[in-house]
């Protein structure tokens, strides 16, 4: 039990850092990552916060990867909500400093895209359900067998490119987070000596069937 409960607090401390991460971002006014430029997007078309836009933006991703089998798991649910949420209250607190100067602009930029990576890393480990955007990285590079990064540069320009034309923001840093970020995940894989393509997600259904027999225990 104690090693399920250790599986969750590193998969929500992986949605936190992945929620400072992009706060940092965009704080850093060098433009926002691909995701953001589409939530920006939704946010000016229909006027929703850029928290809000991630989480309908999940739940539309959730259903792609549904068609392709992605397993929907708890951490995927979790995903959905809680990054959205923690965006929204990041930038409700502004505990974030913004960058007014070109040393915290690239402070907060590099900084964000590494704590954001981290994230990713720690909740797709954690094996309980990819989030929507990285589930869909993971089918494709399962179903492919090209690199992760490579894959997830792809997603990213497709987001990108629907984002622009909805009015999101693009700018240098945009171009960064595309090239760097799915590479900087890897990296952590490999650092943590974690294998991507061997990361098995439970499903709710065995979830639930799992929690079953710790009761009966």
């Amino acid at each position: 039990m104690k090693k399920e409960v250790l599986k969750y607090v590193k998969l929500i401390s992986g949605l936190i850092f992945c929620a400072f991460g992009i706060v940092s971002i965009l704080n850093s006014n060098l433009g926002l990552s691909p995701w953001d430029v589409l939530n920006q997007g939704l946010n000016k078309q229909i006027g929703i916060t850029l928290g809000q836009a991630n989480i309908i933006v999940g739940l539309i991703v959730i259903l792609i990867g549904l068609y392709f089998k992605q397993p929907l798991g708890s951490g995927t649910i979790l995903n959905v909500t809680l990054v959205g949420l923690f965006i929204d209250l990041f930038i409700y607190l502004n505990i974030i400093p913004w960058g007014d100067t070109y040393i915290k602009q690239a402070m907060l930029f590099i900084g964000g895209i590494i704590i954001f990576s981290l994230g990713s890393y720690m909740y797709i480990s954690a094996g309980c359900g990819c989030g929507p955007r990285d589930g869909l990285m993971v089918v494709f590079t399962k179903m492919t067998g090209l690199p992760l990064g490579r894959i997830r540069l792809s997603l990213e320009v497709m987001a990108l490119t629907i984002g622009y034309f909805l009015g999101g923001k693009v700018g240098i840093g945009t171009a960064a987070f595309s090239l760097t970020a799915g590479y900087i995940i890897q990296f952590f894989f490999k650092l943590f000596k974690d294998d991507v393509k061997k990361i098995e997600h439970r499903s709710i259904i065995s979830e639930i069937k799992m929690l079953k027999n710790y009761i009966a225990r």
